[in-house]
């Protein structure tokens, strides 16, 4: 579908932090699928029912990754939730997105690992792991495979300030 490698390391180019609005307008300098990719992934989120509460919330970092094995996205992590934005990996001709958010006060626990063998320098090399909490306080493990492991540092901070109760104030 979209080359891990090489949009990890466009977006780990991209000057953060920036608004969610400046991420979504900034002009994506891609080509081919990773452009389409990109373009379609941030016009559904700037149409998405929820826009208005993370459009004015800085991006720290920014990555692809894959929510499940049929599942490609985007991550964002902002000042106090991540965001994902995915669409099925099945569908190569269309792409029906869908926008989780996991915030800051049901994060309950976090751990970052990577791949045996592979190194930051290999942008798809990381896995998130993350337990939030539902609204009917059941504890559920979400997990991102093929975290830019470079962005691990903004993670362990997040989850610091999780643990502190306090915000992230910058990258």
């Amino acid at each position: 579908m979209i080359q891990y490698k090489v949009l990890n390391e466009y977006l780990d180019n991209i000057n953060l932090p920036k608004t969610i609005e400046e991420v979504l307008s900034h002009k994506y300098e891609l080509e081919g699928k990773e452009y389409d990719f990109m373009n379609s992934a941030n016009q559904y989120l700037k149409v998405h029912e929820n826009y208005e509460t993370y459009r004015g919330k800085d991006a720290h970092c920014m990555g692809t990754c894959l929510t499940d094995f049929t599942r490609v996205g985007i991550y964002f992590l902002l000042e106090d939730e991540i965001v994902t934005v995915n669409t099925s990996t099945l569908n190569k001709s269309d792409f029906k997105w869908e926008v989780f958010h996991f915030p800051f006060s049901e994060v309950d626990d976090l751990e970052l690992l990577v791949i045996e063998g592979m190194t930051d320098q290999d942008y798809e090399a990381g896995i998130l792991y993350f337990k939030v909490q539902n609204d009917k306080g059941a504890r559920r493990t979400h997990v991102l495979r093929n975290v830019n492991p470079r962005h691990f540092y903004c993670f362990e901070k997040f989850y610091d300030n999780i643990k502190n109760s306090r915000k992230i104030s910058g990258s």
